[in-house]
């Protein structure tokens, strides 16, 4: 818990410094110069981090909406960056198998996939489900759905629509926080009361997670 909080926190500290030296209207600037190749190889990253597990999508979806301009800009690309990298991720899965899966994720990260793949395989309620409050490890939900029947079509309309909250959300939690110290640090009493709420009532939370979202 402490590590994903210090994860969180430092990745918004960092985009904030890193906004604040270069300049919000240089990086739009920089962005716009490129036309549409400039959405198009965010829309690619995206992709990737979410096919490649040792890649983090966060620090490239918070700037999102001040690299276009604009928190809705930037949540459709990251989302079709997510959409487009889940479909790799069931295509690998149902095209070339387990064997080629294990060696994008590693073991442990297999086993994962393996326990997931028992509730999210069919059924595209647990999928939406799934998308609206495990985003952390959907990349490994889409391996094991392309495991199982799932078609491909109910895939990304689950995905794309059921993915617009959470990505709004954090794109508009990288923008807010990026361009405010105030908000930033409002982040840091929120995840210092997170952290002290965690230690009090661990043992039944973990108990909770583990029964309904494990």
């Amino acid at each position: 818990m402490a590590l994903y909080l210090g994860a969180f926190l430092l990745m918004l500290t960092l985009l904030y410094a890193f906004t604040n030296a270069v300049g919000i209207e240089e990086l739009q600037l920089m962005i716009a110069g490129a036309g549409l190749w400039g959405p198009l190889i965010y829309i690619g990253i995206k992709a990737l981090t979410f096919t490649f597990a040792p890649l983090s999508a966060g620090p490239i979806q918070f700037a999102a909406g001040l690299l276009f301009g604009g928190v809705i800009p930037g949540a459709f690309y990251s989302l079709l960056g997510e959409t487009l990298g889940g479909a790799v991720n069931l295509l690998i899965a149902r095209l070339v198998g387990r064997r080629v899966v294990r060696r994008f994720v590693g073991d442990q990260a297999m086993r994962r996939i393996d326990d997931l793949s028992e509730r999210y395989l069919e059924d595209w309620r647990a999928l939406f489900a799934a998308r609206l409050l495990l985003f952390s490890v959907y990349d490994f939900i889409s391996y094991a759905v392309g495991f199982g029947k799932l078609r491909l079509s109910v895939y990304l309309a689950v995905s794309f629509i059921g993915g617009v909250i959470p990505t709004y959300i954090f794109v508009l939690i990288g923008s807010q926080a990026a361009q405010n110290e105030d908000v930033l640090l409002l982040f840091y009493g929120g995840a210092a009361l997170v952290f002290v709420a965690w230690l009090v009532f661990r043992v039944p939370l973990t108990r909770i997670y583990r029964r309904y979202f494990l």
